[in-house]
């Protein structure tokens, strides 16, 4: 049978801004801070879907939506992975898309390295992987 859905929402409202929806595990002053993992099912057929969207807005600029690795005082700052899934024919796609801009510009697309305020900036890589046993490694397109 199917399992039970889990709904956390907040009201709307029709003159003023609705209410927040806040997730947040706990500090530590002497170990490592609590996690939090959003994780959807698995299944025979199409695995579940994940989306964080961001809301729109109809007469002001829509909201933004962000994802922030940690930062670290005393080592590294903590690592941020975007990765599409593996198959067994094709492997998912992945993709960055700047915005439409309907009366003004699109929206930009920037890859930039962390800076080293003692040492060397961080390098930007863009590659295609290496071919199977039969085949041609993938095409690099840059264009205007």
């Amino acid at each position: 049978g199917v399992s039970g859905a889990l709904s956390l929402s907040t009201g709307s409202s029709t003159s003023g801004d609705s209410g927040d929806v806040s997730v947040v595990s706990g500090s530590s002053a002497s170990g490592s801070g609590g996690d939090i993992v959003i994780s959807v099912g698995s299944g025979d057929g199409v695995g579940g879907s994940t989306s964080i969207t961001a809301g729109a807005s109809s007469a002001a600029d829509g909201g933004d939506a962000s994802m922030v690795a940690g930062s670290s005082s005393s080592g590294s700052g903590g690592a941020l992975s975007l990765e599409s899934g593996m198959g067994s024919t094709s492997g998912g796609a992945l993709s960055v898309t700047g915005g439409v801009g309907t009366s003004s510009l699109g929206g930009s697309i920037a890859l930039t390295s962390g800076s080293g305020t003692d040492t060397s900036s961080g390098s930007v890589t863009v590659s295609t992987a290496n071919a199977g046993t039969a085949g041609v490694s993938g095409a690099l397109s840059l264009s205007t």
